[in-house]
């Protein structure tokens, strides 16, 4: 795999592994948090807040969505861009927007007269040079691999500077990594400056199907809670049902994390 580690404990992605971050699950219940799910990229459709209510762990409730909150994402160049509701506790830019790399940005939401912040730094991300793929029949393969098709991608690790990166892959339109354990991350500690050319993703795809495969930068906060994210097994979705006391940059006691991340994409369809 090429000092390449991933995390497979049970997304994601969203993917997208290094050492084991421990989690120290507090199981009390207690009242509704703020649920943040919030990224800003270097792509113009691509760029959403997610607000619901925590439901409380270990419960078969649903989170509740949010739908009357104000999202304001500012940068250090003095750009103020308003986020306006869609549907179901989802907020998009009102104009078109696409973050700009090594600018810093600010997420403000005010919701239920009180008041949210967050700030993330949106680093470069090196080019997916390729993306292959091999069939594999599921007998006596040296990595335990079931019957299906797998891929491998390529990158040139970005030298001098501690880099960490997410994978998360579209499959015939739909997100792949809807559950914890789908999340795919990396960092260059053990690469640096190396070109990594045969990463390969022990996902099995079929035959026919339309692949996007999508590499994203991370600062090593957003690294950090996704591979604490990784951790929780079988907690129904990236937002689902999370403890309060994952890591988070939300001010103000609300869970979740606003993510910056530019991105470098392959498509592919398997024939």
């Amino acid at each position: 795999m090429k000092n390449f580690v991933f995390f497979f404990f049970s997304f994601l992605m969203l993917a997208l592994t290094s050492c084991e971050t421990v989690v120290d699950l507090d199981l009390k219940q207690s009242e509704p948090k703020l649920a943040v799910e919030a990224i800003i990229t270097d792509q113009a459709n691509q760029n959403t807040v997610k607000l619901t209510l925590s439901a409380p762990y270990a419960k078969n409730v649903e989170p509740t969505p949010v739908n009357d909150a104000q999202v304001i994402i500012t940068d250090n160049a003095g750009n103020t861009i308003p986020f306006i509701h869609e549907t179901n506790g989802l907020y998009k830019p009102a104009t078109d927007f696409k973050g700009v790399i090594g600018r810093s940005y600010t997420l403000t939401i005010l919701a239920n007269g009180q008041s949210y912040t967050a700030t993330s730094v949106l680093n470069s991300v090196p080019t997916l040079d390729k993306v292959t793929y091999e069939y594999v029949d599921g007998k006596n393969d040296d990595y335990g691999r079931e019957e299906g098709y797998y891929i491998s991608t390529a990158f040139q690790d970005i030298a001098g500077v501690k880099n960490y990166y997410k994978l998360y892959v579209v499959v015939n339109g739909q997100l792949r990594q809807q559950q914890s354990s789908d999340i795919l991350v990396t960092e260059d500690k053990l690469y640096d400056g190396s070109y990594l050319d045969d990463l390969q993703l022990f996902t099995a795809f079929a035959q026919n199907d339309q692949l996007e495969v999508n590499l994203l930068s991370l600062t090593k906060e957003a690294y950090d809670f996704y591979a604490a994210m990784s951790d929780l097994a079988n907690q129904g979705g990236l937002m689902g049902r999370n403890p309060a006391n994952l890591p988070t940059n939300i001010s103000n006691g609300a869970v979740g994390f606003f993510s910056t991340s530019a991105i470098s994409s392959k498509s592919l369809v398997i024939e």
